[in-house]
């Protein structure tokens, strides 16, 4: 309402409220012509204007104040907060108009991004655009991960849906560069205190929080703790690879796995490993996962009575774990035959390979000799509907397990995995080896394998510490080093380069 319509609309209230009586009194006048009469000017009509005129003014100081709260309501009052989540977490909130009022970095990455760019008064679209192009430049966003994630939390939930598609879609566009094609996840947040805990606890935006929690309910062997370090690329290729179904989060592009040495080639390896050709298998599922802070590959295949499950290093190859067993379902002529009903008894004119032989079987399977082995056991028990030799020995950092058949020497079952008692051998070359050379991976290995899980680069770091340390007759890294946010400490193996340990505080 402007000025000119509130005066007229005053005028016309005034005048509506003072009855129109002259032509009244002019007559009255007449008829008492001569008479004397004694008047008290109580003046009414003064009276009635100056209690007209003071309604008008409130009046009109309800409307211009009413009208002043919509206006820095509009202008001042936080109408929605979108968050960017790469690995930089950037929290940005916007008026009505969807003009930024304030733009918060919410990790070390992240306030590289933002800079010195004072976005204040910006529109959401130029924020947005001028965020992203810094994630580039940065590169934190490239072909080898190029997911991100937009989350829209406020009070409107059609408002929400709206910006979050059209945010959605915009940042797609920007994303399909001549490099590599982006990945892009969008959600509304349904914010409660718990979240917003979890969020202020991990110094992490309240949209992944949220994605995490999801990814874990559909996937119980994950953890808060154990996912907050990953990048939202990372969790991307969990939630495809799992295909997890996040009811509340849409998706636009596939998730970079070029960062990893891919499904095809981790099927290879680990059919290559077994002995297998591929046109061989019954049946196979191959899943990225994360396990014990790797990310990694896990295949299982069946083939000729056997099931084969193995973990592979996602982004070396390396063979983590393995495993073979037997499925009951080899019928091949080489395999006597047993009547599940009397598995105690002996097959006719069949007799014991004996241990030698047995531990021969196992020692030239895992390509080593005998006296190259440690912790040797052996015994003879009953397993799969037969008698099995089981065998257990340990070799330069690893732990053997071998169950074969005491009467063919079939391999039923093996295992390789890590030896957590190892304790690899003191050389000079070796006892602080710096470059990867020796029996351990290094420092430069270990520190590049901590900030990794940490999320945060070298150059965001200070008062860094290293040492090399014998825990409980394991080799360990010890690693401490500071951001301006946090305090982070890592215990590393110093063999195997696995995250054993870490601890991270936040500042006061």
């Amino acid at each position: 309402m402007t000025n000119k319509d509130t005066e007229q609309k005053i005028r016309q209230a005034f005048s509506n409220a003072v009855p129109d009586i002259r032509d009244s009194i002019l007559s009255d006048c007449k008829t008492k012509k001569g008479a004397v009469i004694i008047m008290t000017d109580t003046n009414k009509k003064t009276l009635w204007a100056r209690r007209l005129a003071g309604i008008a003014a409130a009046f009109v100081l309800l409307i211009g104040g009413l009208a002043g709260f919509q206006i820095y309501r509009a202008n001042y009052s936080v109408a929605s907060t979108v968050s960017l989540d790469v690995n930089p977490s950037i929290e940005i909130q916007v008026n009505k108009k969807e003009q930024v009022l304030s733009v918060t970095p919410r990790n070390e990455d992240a306030k590289i991004v933002v800079g010195d760019m004072d976005f204040k008064g910006s529109s959401l679209d130029v924020t947005i655009n001028a965020l992203i192009g810094s994630m580039l430049r940065n590169g934190y966003l490239n072909e080898l991960a190029n997911s991100i994630l937009i989350s829209v939390d406020s009070q409107d939930p059609a408002k929400s849906a709206e910006l979050k598609e059209r945010l959605a879609s915009e940042i797609n566009a920007v994303l399909q560069t001549g490099t590599f094609n982006g990945a892009v996840l969008s959600q509304t947040i349904s914010a409660d205190s718990n979240l917003r805990d979890l969020a202020d606890t991990y110094g992490i935006t309240l949209g992944k929080a949220q994605l995490i929690q999801q990814i874990i309910a559909q996937n119980a062997f994950y953890s808060f703790e154990d996912l907050v370090p990953l990048s939202i690329n990372e969790l991307n290729l969990l939630t495809e690879s799992g295909n997890l179904n996040l009811s509340n989060v849409s998706s636009l592009g596939t998730a970079s796995d070029k960062a990893y040495i891919g499904e095809e080639k981790a099927m290879e390896l680990a059919l290559s490993h077994a002995g297998v050709p591929a046109e061989s298998l019954s049946e196979y599922e191959l899943e990225l996962d994360y396990e014990h802070g790797t990310m990694v590959y896990e295949v299982e295949f069946d083939c000729e009575g056997f099931e084969y499950d193995y973990e592979l290093d996602a982004v070396t190859g390396a063979i983590l774990k393995n495993q073979k067993e037997a499925t009951g379902a080899n019928t091949t002529s080489s395999q006597p035959h047993h009547n599940p009903g009397h598995t105690n008894i002996v097959p006719e004119h069949a007799s014991y390979i004996g241990e030698a032989q047995a531990r021969e079987v196992a020692l030239s399977h895992a390509g080593l000799s005998a006296d190259a082995v440690t912790a040797y056991q052996h015994h003879l028990d009953h397993e799969h509907n037969t008698m099995v030799y089981e065998i257990e020995f340990h070799c330069q950092g690893f732990e053997y397990d071998y169950e074969i058949d005491a009467y063919t020497g079939a391999i039923l079952k093996h295992e390789k995995d890590q030896d957590d008692n190892y304790i690899p051998p003191q050389t000079d070359s070796s006892q602080h080896p710096s470059d990867g050379s020796g029996s351990y991976i290094g420092e430069a290995r270990a520190k590049e394998i901590a900030l990794s899980h940490a999320g945060v680069s070298v150059e965001a770091i200070y008062n860094y510490e290293f040492d090399l340390d014998d825990d409980d007759g394991i080799m360990i890294y010890e690693l401490k080093f500071e951001t301006e946010s946090c305090e982070y400490e890592y215990e590393i193996h110093a063999v195997d380069g696995s995250i054993l340990k870490y601890e991270w505080d936040e500042k006061d």
